[in-house]
């Protein structure tokens, strides 16, 4: 049983909205991600820009921080309207399938959700405006398929990279939020730290993606189908080493010291601990286990990064960059 088929179309609304929410786009493990995400990359934009000053929260976090929450929201809405055919069929249950929360509400909520990023923008300065101008207008290629529709549906793994570049991106926006400054005048380190966050966010999307041969469903993609049961899973973990490669690298230049590299090091043999368990004890539950170790590595993984920067270079409250 579904715990929404209690709902219908004559619920009230909030209850509705409430429930599409919960399944779709749960709030409070977004807000986490974006908070540790937004303060990880501050911080380092802070440290590159200012190397001698202590790091700042001022206006300009909580700001970008709605920028970053909106921008996730209106890129599941566009996700929505882009499978919405096949996740009729699919997915049946949904709370979108069954008609409880419409496109057109969708629409309505994720074009509130752009006008507030670019009033974000509007209120940090143009670099800002600039960068989410480039990110949103990337994201509305992406809702368009890059217009290859057809061939990207035949080619699963290109597709999925595609849609993966959108995440150094929004990497870009937070320098601009918290500097001030145009995206592309961002150190080389920002970037590289900007593809661990890639590598970091790709090992996630294969992970969320690996099924069992008796749970894959017919028309609907998954990494598991296209690489092999066992394959998808060995990719997802060589991303997991690109990711902690480049944040070693990062953390050197920086002059990190011993918490942040153990912590890499936990957090690697965790996730090659939870890999090692679904390939010999595989089972429903230890495929399903791989997207919550993907998810938890990201938000400790950022927690590193801001909590040694933290240490290293303290923090004050308001005033300008």
């Amino acid at each position: 049983m579904n715990r929404f088929d209690d709902l219908n179309q004559a619920s009230p609304f909030h209850r509705r909205l409430s429930a599409y929410f919960a399944e779709r786009f749960p709030l409070q493990s977004h807000l986490t991600m974006v908070v540790i995400y937004f303060i990880a990359n501050q911080f380092l934009a802070q440290v590159l820009g200012n190397p001698d000053e202590p790091l700042r929260i001022g206006w300009f976090s909580p700001v970008g921080m709605l920028f970053l929450f909106c921008i996730f929201f209106h890129l599941r809405v566009f996700d929505e309207h882009k499978d919405y055919a096949d996740d009729v069929v699919n997915y049946p249950h949904r709370v979108l399938s069954r008609g409880l929360i419409t496109l057109t509400h969708l629409k309505i909520l994720g074009g509130i959700a752009i006008a507030v990023e670019f009033a974000c923008a509007l209120w940090s300065g143009w670099p800002a405006v600039v960068a989410v101008t480039v990110t949103v207008a990337f994201s509305w290629v992406m809702l368009h398929e890059f217009f290859i529709r057809k061939w990207l549906k035949a080619h699963f793994i290109i597709y999925a990279i595609a849609h993966m570049l959108i995440m150094p991106l929004m990497t870009a926006t937070i320098f601009s939020f918290t500097m001030q400054r145009p995206f592309w005048e961002a150190p080389w380190l920002f970037w590289a730290y900007a593809a661990a966050d890639f590598f970091a966010f790709a090992n996630w999307e294969i992970s969320r993606k690996i099924r069992l041969p008796e749970d894959e469903i017919a028309g609907v993609d998954s990494y598991s189908k296209h690489l092999g049961l066992y394959t998808a899973g060995y990719v997802a973990m060589a991303l997991r080493v690109l990711n902690t490669v480049l944040a070693w690298i990062v953390g050197y230049y920086l002059g990190l010291g011993t918490f942040y590299y153990s912590g890499l090091i936990v957090l690697f043999l965790v996730c090659l601990g939870g890999l090692l368990h679904f390939r010999f004890r595989t089972s429903r539950k230890t495929a399903r286990m791989l997207e919550a170790y993907g998810g938890g590595y990201i938000i400790f993984f950022y927690f590193l990064l801001a909590a040694e920067l933290l240490r290293t270079h303290g923090m004050v409250f308001g005033g300008s960059l």
